[in-house]
């Protein structure tokens, strides 16, 4: 609590409506005037109108700066951030949307296990290329033919969203890999 010197006084006075305050009738007034108004035209008449603005404007500078980070893994998967890559009441819960949510980024037991265990990266003894998801659901020369029978989209972008999860699993389980995901 403040403190204030012996001599000065402070008083609350209560006005109710403004009533007598030339200053404050006047911007009453006006109020009303403009709540009476439809709209005025190439102006706001409420806040909520600037949000999706403000959305607009914020995603189109975090997209701009996602364009330009294209050497990441995540980029094939998702080129657009306002895209939804879940695909509701397709799978068998919340196991099969955290597989796919796995393969998406990359991230699975068997293709970054080697990180928690500290070892080598693995490499693929088909192709002498890097054990990477994107390597084992595209690339692997080895793993083609099976891959056919599934889809035949050539690139993660594409897979994740033409291809139903259910042949995706079924090719994993095919290649005998789907346990290690």
């Amino acid at each position: 609590m403040r403190k204030f010197p012996p001599y000065v006084y402070i008083s609350f006075v209560w006005i109710p409506a403004h009533v007598g305050i030339q200053g404050n009738e006047n911007v009453d007034k006006l109020a009303k005037v403009a709540l009476n108004r439809a709209s005025c035209p190439g102006k706001l008449n409420c806040w909520s109108n600037l949000k999706p603005k403000i959305n607009a404007y914020i995603h189109s500078v975090l997209q701009k700066n996602w364009d330009a980070e294209g050497a990441n893994k995540l980029y094939e998967v998702l080129l657009n951030l306002g895209d939804d890559l879940h695909r509701r009441g397709e799978g068998a819960g919340r196991k099969w949307e955290t597989l796919m949510c796995r393969l998406r980024m990359g991230h699975t037991w068997l293709t970054q296990s080697y990180l928690l265990k500290n070892e080598e990266q693995l490499f693929c003894s088909a192709c002498d290329s890097l054990y990477t998801d994107r390597h084992i659901l595209i690339e692997c020369p080895d793993f083609q033919v099976t891959g056919r029978k599934y889809f035949s989209v050539t690139d993660l972008y594409r897979l994740f969203r033409e291809v139903s999860h259910s042949r995706i699993v079924g090719y994993l389980k095919e290649l005998g890999v789907y346990g290690n995901i």
